[in-house]
This record gives C-alpha cells, structure tokens and sequence, in this order.
C-alpha cells in the first residue's frame, strides 16, 4: 500500500526501494533535485521533457 504525502509525493514500500516519487509515476523526488540543481533545468523544462 502506498503512503501519499502532501498529494503529489508517495511512498510505495518494494517501489524503486522505498524512495519517495511523484504520485503515479516512476519519477522520484531525487530525480527531480538532480536535474534541477546539478543540471540546471527549471521546473518548465523538467515538465515538458519528463511531464
């Protein structure tokens, strides 16, 4: 069973071994901190390429 956090961030234990994602998608939220901080994207980009 999945835990959801603020909506949009879940928890599925057994999951990309429990690391936290976005709500129905593989994406996790340390995905998104590395193309945003060491690869530059803005939120924009990270939508349209991975949205």
């Amino acid at each position: 069973m999945a835990t959801t956090l603020i909506n949009h961030i879940e928890i599925t234990p057994g999951t990309w071994v429990g690391k936290p994602r976005i709500a129905g998608h593989r994406i996790t939220v340390q995905d998104i901190m590395i193309w945003h901080e060491r690869m530059g994207l803005s939120p924009d980009q990270i939508v349209h390429h991975y949205g």
